[in-house]
């Protein structure tokens, strides 16, 4: 079994500030690099600044957007678009949503953008209940996912 050298990198750090170096030389002959100038990936998420950290935020929220068009574009049936949006586009923000640290008023800001790309798709109409949008389908709702 090989371990994948190419991903991994190294990252040197002295009272808190990045120091370079020239890597590490490994017994097989084998350098590990030191991680680009940006920052290591963790996730698929950069993680060595606080300011890419927003920057992060800015991708999530732009891919979700998109694939949120992307299913409600469709020919899906109502209930199998609300299914593809718990599968595929809330997936993507939850998958950084352990790493990233989320303000209240940034999610709630992120689930009225999704309603109301919702309305402009005709998936949801402007004066139907918010609440029942996220409540599950055994309960009577549409079983969304909130932020």
């Amino acid at each position: 079994m090989e371990f994948g050298l190419k991903k991994c990198g190294i990252l040197n750090l002295k009272r808190g500030k990045v120091a370079r170096c020239e890597g590490i030389k490994l017994p097989h002959g084998e350098v590990l690099k030191e991680v680009e100038q940006e920052g290591y990936r963790y996730l698929g998420i950069i993680e060595l600044d606080k300011i890419k950290e927003s920057e992060m935020k800015e991708r999530l929220i732009k891919e979700y957007k998109r694939r949120l068009r992307l299913i409600l574009g469709s020919n899906l049936n109502g209930r199998n678009k609300i299914t593809a949006m718990n599968t595929w586009g809330v997936a993507i923000f939850r998958y950084g949503a352990g790493i990233l640290s989320w303000r209240v008023h940034e999610l709630n800001s992120l689930d009225r953008k999704t309603r109301k790309i919702m309305r402009m798709h005709g998936a949801f109409h402007p004066k139907s209940d918010v609440d029942r949008l996220y409540l599950t389908r055994r309960e009577g709702g549409r079983g969304l996912i909130s932020m």
